[in-house]
Formats: structure tokens, sequence, C-alpha cells
């Protein structure tokens, strides 16, 4: 793992040297590079990839504002400067993952051969700016555990911990070591954003992943962001909100799909 910087902010990554084009793998809110080891397992050994650590997750630095996406794209776009990577990325996201992923592809349109966002946030959902706002104070004032019950419990469906119940407790401690004003702060920045309407801006493919028993992103909501982006496909995955983790061998073949079809 190794550290640059971007915009004043010191941030984590990995980078796996090989193939392009390079997959460029944003993670969940809350979550960090290791977000993405399943998938990585699932992956052809020779496909480059590159891990960026969002702003206020994992170990990269936290935050004492409130970013936009934007923001965070452009960090992603820094990444790539730092590691020489000039050529076209697939870029795939999970959850405001996903959202940073499609804000990569609507500004930096040169740089981007096609997105997968998994479930992405790009939105609040029914008018709901107040309690997302709400949740941000709380969390703020009150720390993490408070909000295993509101969050994780939903976002991590039981039958998935059942699964790999030693893998759960692994995510479940790394999200707990997040920290809460930053976290907060990417909550104020969903409730102040909205790209629907910028969907059919978007040039490259789009393939979205849609988590079958996501509680979120429901499909009825991935099917509707499908309809807004023109010549979008949609795969359904058995998987909630946390894609990458309970449908990493599905979400691999994906990605390499992705990867050979424009290349």
């Amino acid at each position: 793992m190794r550290w640059f910087e971007s915009d004043e902010m010191v941030l984590r990554y990995h980078v796996r040297y090989g193939k392009g084009p390079y997959l460029v793998l944003i993670h969940e809110m809350g979550g960090s590079i290791e977000s993405w080891d399943w998938v990585m397992e699932h992956l052809p050994a020779d496909q480059g990839v590159v891990l960026p650590e969002m702003r206020g997750m994992g170990q990269s630095q936290k935050l004492s504002a409130t970013p936009s996406f934007a923001a965070v794209a452009a960090d992603v776009a820094a990444l790539l400067d730092h590691l020489g990577i000039t050529e076209p990325v697939v870029v795939a996201g999970c959850a405001i993952g996903g959202a940073i992923a499609v804000q990569f592809a609507l500004d930096a349109p040169e740089r981007c051969l096609a997105i997968a966002p998994l479930d992405p946030a790009l939105n609040v959902i029914d008018g709901g700016h107040e309690g997302v706002l709400a949740l941000a104070d709380k969390m703020e004032a009150e720390g993490m555990r408070a909000m295993e019950p509101i969050l994780l419990d939903r976002t991590y469906p039981e039958r998935y911990r059942q699964r790999h119940p030693g893998h759960f407790a692994e995510v479940r401690g790394r999200w707990y070591a997040n920290d809460p004003t930053s976290f907060a702060h990417f909550f104020r920045m969903l409730a102040a954003s909205d790209v629907r309407n910028d969907l059919k801006r978007i040039v490259c493919p789009v393939w979205y992943g849609s988590g079958a028993h996501d509680l979120l992103r429901t499909p009825e909501y991935m099917q509707e962001l499908a309809a807004l982006t023109p010549g979008a496909e949609l795969r359904s995955l058995d998987a909630g909100h946390h894609v990458a983790d309970h449908a990493a061998e599905e979400v691999a073949l994906m990605l390499t799909e992705l990867v050979a079809a424009v290349s």
C-alpha cells in the first residue's frame, strides 16, 4: 500500500501493475481498499488494477469539511497522473464509489473507456434529505456504535454474514475503525448531490450491477438508472449493498467481460 497527495489530501492507494486497459476499483462509503480483496482474487492475474482509497476513508487523510463528488473524482484522476497511467481506463465503483465512477466519466470522458457502477448512490431517495443530514449529525455526535443497527445491519444482510462469518467479522472491524466525522461528511456530500439528470451525457459504455437483495439501492432503483442511461446494460447480482463482498466472483466476471468488450 502506498500514499500520494491530491488537493492537499494524503490518500492511500494500491496498484497491481499488469495488462491494460487498467481497472480502477472505487470502494463504498465506509469502506477501504480492502473492500475489493475478494474481487481481486477472481480477476485475471495479469490484469492491471488501481485501487484508490477515498479521502476520509480507511487510512487516507480524514475530512474536516464536506467534499463533492467532483472533488473525489478528481482524486482518482490525480492518482492516475501520479502513476503515469495516461491511457483510458475502466472504472468500477460500489455505492458511493459507483457515483464517483459516474462523476469520473462525466468529468474526464477522454480518460474513461467504460464504467461499471454497482448499486451506485447517485442521489438521496424519495426526498429524504433531512433524514440523511440528521443521520450525519447523529454519527458525528454518537460515533460508529450507534450507527450499526441503522447502517451495517441494512447494508450487509444476515444471509451474507452467514455464508462467511469470519470475513464479515473483518468487514465489521474495519467499518468500526472509520472516523465518524469523515463518514458524516460523506452523508452530507450525498445529500448535496444528484447526478441522475447527467447520465444522458455519458459517452462511454455503462454496465450497471444491481444487488438483488439491496435494501438501499433496490432493483427498481437500478432499473430507473439504466433507463436514464442511453445504451446501458443492467446485470442482476446475488448481493446486498456491499456488492463487491457479496458477489465477488460475479463482479470479477462482469468486469473481465467489460474490459474485453472495450479493449
